[in-house]
C-alpha cells in the first residue's frame, strides 16, 4: 500500500444572498428623488431625514403606503405617488446608470473562492430582474434568482430568503445575508441566516441588533468577516 495518504477537505456547501434592487444597485437613492419631486408638487417638503424616518422600504408600493400614513394622502395620491416611485426605479434600472455597487464583485469572488453560491432575491416579475442582472453583468457568477411570488408578499420576508435558499440547495445556518437595512437584516436573522450589514446613507442609523458584521463598505469585508471563522 502506498504511504501516501489523499486527505480530501470539503468546505460546507454555502450561499452568499442578497437583495437584488437595493443592496446591488443604489436604488433607494433614486426611489427618494422620485418621492421628494412627486411630493413637492402637493407642497410637501420631502428631505433625506424624512426618508430616514418614513421611506425606508424595499418596493416602491411600500414606500408609498408609508409616506401615504406619514403625510396623509388620500388613495388617488397614494397610488399616483407608488406609480411615479415605481416608473423612476424602472427607468434607472433600464439605463446605463444601473451599476453594482462599489466593490460589489471582489465580495462575489470572495464568495466563488469560498465555496458559496451567489443568489438574489427581487421585488420584480423573474423576467424584469432576470434581464437586470444581465444588464448589470451579475450573470458571471451564475447567481439563482427568487422572486415573490405575489404582489401581496411581505418583501423581504424570511419566506423570501428562505424560498431562494431552497431553491438553491443550502441551508441557511451555512449562508449568509448581505443587508442594508434593518427590514432586510430582522428578517434574514429570522430566517436564520448569518447577517453581514453595509448600511447605505440612509440605514446608515437604523438598529442592526443581532448582526454577525457590520462594516461601512464593502471593500472592509474578507473572507473571515463574510463567513466567520471555521
Amino acid at each position: 500500500m502506498s504511504d501516501d495518504i489523499l486527505i480530501e477537505v470539503r468546505t460546507p456547501n454555502r450561499a452568499l444572498v442578497m437583495e437584488l434592487e437595493t443592496f446591488a444597485i443604489p436604488l433607494r437613492r433614486v426611489m427618494f428623488d422620485a418621492a421628494r419631486d412627486a411630493l413637492s408638487e402637493q407642497g410637501i417638503t420631502f428631505d433625506e431625514p424624512a426618508m430616514i424616518r418614513h421611506g425606508v422600504h424595499a418596493t416602491p408600493r411600500r414606500i408609498a403606503t408609508a409616506l401615504a400614513a406619514a403625510y396623509s394622502l388620500k388613495p388617488a395620491a397614494e397610488f399616483a405617488l407608488a406609480e411615479r416611485i415605481e416608473t423612476a426605479a424602472t427607468r434607472f434600472m433600464e439605463s446605463a446608470a444601473a451599476v453594482p455597487l462599489l466593490g460589489l464583485d471582489r465580495v462575489l469572488n470572495l464568495g466563488i473562492e469560498n465555496n458559496a453560491a451567489i443568489g438574489f432575491i427581487s421585488w420584480q416579475t423573474e423576467t424584469a430582474a432576470a434581464a437586470l442582472i444581465e444588464r448589470l453583468g451579475l450573470s458571471r457568477w451564475s447567481p439563482v434568482l427568487c422572486c415573490p411570488t405575489s404582489a401581496a408578499q411581505d418583501f423581504p420576508g424570511a419566506d423570501s430568503w428562505l424560498r431562494l435558499l431552497k431553491l438553491m440547495g443550502r441551508r441557511p445556518q451555512d449562508s449568509v445575508a448581505l443587508v442594508n437595512s434593518h427590514v432586510a437584516c430582522r428578517s434574514a436573522l429570522t430566517a436564520g441566516l448569518r447577517i453581514v450589514v453595509v448600511p447605505d446613507d440612509f440605514t446608515l442609523y437604523q438598529d442592526f441588533s443581532g448582526a454577525d458584521v457590520l462594516a461601512h463598505h464593502l471593500s472592509d469585508l474578507d473572507a473571515s468577516a463574510v463567513f466567520g471563522r471555521r
